[in-house]
């Protein structure tokens, strides 16, 4: 694994997207270096690869701040506490509560490994990573909305709490060069084909509010969890999303009320995923569009999508 096969993007002086496209994670440099996201079991390696090309050293990252902690966003971290303990985990509280669940890390486990399979068959990696076996997901320290994290040099991240996506999700804002760091919390974005596949997992309520909140930041620069940065209007992108998720939910409602079973939604939403992406497996896909006609069904019934 290489730079040559995964090169890392400068999207400003101070930010770095490194990782693949599929599975991005954003270096952040002030005088001290922060990751977000955490990435993949399989990235850790790339990530590493790509920092020694930048000429950061992993002893000069002091921190890894978390948008949220499903599998496929913290698969690297038990490799680097491992490799660098002096890393320092930063997560939502909810997210620290999850984190400590250790009954999840089976899952955590399968999904890892399941990420790692597709990637070595599609050739972006040579080889599976390492297991890991004895670990645990320690969180440092807990951040909240309004909290700031200062790396120095003018490069302040100030927290948002988006729930809706995950129940511990957070965004990020990054007010000298107005990055803003989505997440999730608008889905799953495929910019080559300008298609939107919403990601409402929790509520459908909450996951509008929270592209509500993000648009009124006034970022100009959005990096995403999955195929990396919007660059242009960032309120535009976030109005794009917000009505892909009133369409995906309206047409729920509509076939639902007409009587077609909800397995059959899902078979079809899942197919049309995976006609965009091939990151997971279609059976968690299928579970999470059958996730999302629950939430439209039971939590659905409000005036959510008003920009």
């Amino acid at each position: 694994m290489t730079t040559r096969n995964h090169p890392p993007i400068e999207l400003s002086p101070h930010l770095f997207q490194v990782g693949t496209p599929a599975f991005p994670a954003y270096l952040s440099i002030g005088d001290k270096a922060m990751l977000i996201e955490g990435g993949t079991g399989a990235t850790f390696a790339i990530m590493v690869d790509q920092l020694r090309h930048l000429g950061v050293e992993p002893t000069a990252i002091v921190s890894i701040v978390l948008t949220h902690t499903h599998p496929d966003h913290i698969g690297a971290i038990p490799h680097f506490q491992k490799a660098w303990p002096h890393i320092k985990l930063l997560a939502s509280p909810l997210g620290t509560q999850t984190l400590a669940r250790t009954e999840l890390f089976k899952q955590f486990q399968l999904v890892d490994l399941g990420i790692a399979q597709l990637m070595k068959a599609k050739s972006e990696i040579d080889g599976l990573p390492d297991p890991t076996i004895d670990y645990t997901f320690t969180v440092d320290s807990v951040v909240r909305e309004g909290d700031r994290i200062d790396l120095g040099r003018g490069i302040v991240w100030h927290v948002y709490e988006t729930p809706g996506h995950s129940p511990c999700h957070l965004s990020l804002l990054e007010e000298k060069e107005k990055t803003l760091v989505v997440g999730d919390a608008t889905g799953f974005y495929v910019p080559e084909k300008d298609v939107h596949w919403p990601n409402y997992f929790e509520s459908l309520g909450k996951y509008c509010g929270s592209i509500r909140k993000l648009a009124d930041l006034g970022a100009e620069r959005a990096v995403l969890s999955h195929n990396g940065a919007i660059r242009g209007n960032v309120r535009l992108y976030l109005e794009k999303a917000m009505r892909a998720t009133e369409r995906y939910h309206k047409e729920i409602v509509e076939r639902s009320q007409k009587g077609e079973p909800s397995e059959r939604i899902a078979m079809e939403k899942a197919r049309f995923v995976d006609s965009l992406t091939d990151i997971q497996p279609f059976k968690i896909m299928y579970d999470l569009c059958e996730v999302m006609i629950r939430n439209s069904l039971s939590n659905g019934k409000g005036d959510y999508f008003a920009m």
